[in-house]
Order: C-alpha cells, then structure tokens, then sequence
C-alpha cells in the first residue's frame, strides 16, 4: 500500500492524468476516498478472480481513449508520461512505451534490454509501462480467438504484456510498437518480497515459455522488428 500511495500523489499530478483505475485482485479493498491523496479521481475495480488478465478488462467506465497501463512497481517523471503520451496520439493504433524487447531467431528465448540494444532494434513493448487505445487494445484481447492466450497466463501467472503484444502484432499491418527513451524510472519490483519478478530466473524461464506457445499458437512470428533512434525527435535513443 505504501508503494500504491506514493505511485497515486505522484502521477495524479501529471498534466494529462484525469483518472487513475486500480484494478484490485486480492485482498483488502482500500477506500479511494480515505486511502489516497490525488489529484484526480481514483476508482478501485474490485476482480472476483486474481489473473492478470484482468488489467486488460474491457471497462466501459474508462472515457479515454489512451490509457498508460502502470505496474505497481513503475515510477517515472510527468515529463516522460507526456512525452509518451504526445507520441501515442500520434500513432493511436500502436503500442507505446518505455521498455523495449527483441524476441527473434529460431529458437525464441526471452531477453532483457541490453539484449535489443545489442541487435539495434525491437519488436515488442512491455505493458508494464506503455500507452494503448482501450477501445481497440482491450476487446481484442478479450476476443474468442485469443481465449487459449488468457489461459497460458492465467497458468503461469505471468506475460499477459507478451500476449497483448502478439495480439495487436496480428491485427496490425504495419509496425505495432513504438519506443520512448524514458529520462528517468525505477523499478521497485526487487524490494518486495511479492513481486513475480524477483528470481529473475524463473520468470525469464516463464517467460520465454510464452513466446513458444505464443508463436505456436499465432501459427508465425507477427512481431515486426523496429529500428532504435528512426524517431527525428530523437525520443527513441
């Protein structure tokens, strides 16, 4: 709860924010009106079972179009939040975010940022922090044809992130993702105790598992690669 506070005082005060939903899976349910200080209205979705899927509900309370998907361990500036921001409207069908993957080669295996740096390039945008459009993003992953996705993340507890990718990559005919070099983030997930990334390991393993079944499950690699720095801002490097 003490991450939660801070994460809400912090980005209800980002200039674009006009809502902060928390989806809440399991345990007690905190009170948005004595819980919180922010800015902007906070409204707690209460899940009758805890899957990550469910931060991808379709939710029609949600009135924008744009929503940035924050894990509880995310924190970065305003700054960088409306930078992504600016460059989500500017290409409203794609996925854009702060942390970038490459997931390429024969044999798919997961690997971390210095892994895409290393080869120039990406093809996948974590959900941890990213920008969609909630009214095209949301019931494409909750469509029938992605039923047997929801039930590799509910049996792993882990990439719903990688099965959005995947699922806005086959519906896209162009490139579906797009990067931001962010300024400044942390990520707290390795202070607690609870986090599902803390054996680094064990969730690469997890994870790497996905990509398999998702490529096998997609019947090909839809994920397009992206070259690092092909923004003339600059705000990809």
């Amino acid at each position: 709860m003490w991450n939660l506070k801070m994460f809400i005082r912090h980005y209800s005060r980002c200039a674009s924010v006009r809502e902060i939903v928390v989806v809440w899976n399991k345990g007690v349910v905190p009170d948005p009106q004595t819980d919180f200080e922010s800015a902007v209205p906070v409204r707690v979705r209460v899940e009758s079972v805890n899957s990550l899927n469910n931060r991808f509900r379709v939710d029609p309370l949600i009135q924008t179009r744009a929503v940035l998907e924050l894990d509880d361990d995310i924190m970065m500036t305003c700054d960088d939040v409306e930078r992504g921001f600016k460059a989500w409207r500017e290409v409203p069908q794609k996925l854009v975010g702060f942390y970038p993957r490459l997931v390429e080669g024969k044999l798919l295996e997961y690997r971390n940022e210095r892994f895409s740096r290393s080869h120039a390039g990406y093809n996948m945008i974590l959900t941890g922090a990213a920008f969609m459009n909630s009214k095209v993003a949301f019931p494409l992953y909750w469509a029938e044809e992605n039923r047997k996705g929801r039930v590799i993340v509910d049996e792993l507890f882990n990439c719903e992130d990688i099965l959005m990718n995947f699922v806005l990559a086959n519906e896209t005919v162009g490139l579906s993702v797009e990067y931001i070099h962010p300024s400044w983030s942390v990520d707290t997930s390795k202070s607690s105790s609870a986090a599902i990334r803390r054996d680094t390991k064990v969730h690469y393993s997890k994870r790497t598992n996905c990509l398999l079944r998702f490529s096998q499950l997609y019947g090909k690699m839809t994920l397009k690669k992206v070259s690092f720095n092909h923004r003339t801002d600059g705000w990809d490097y």
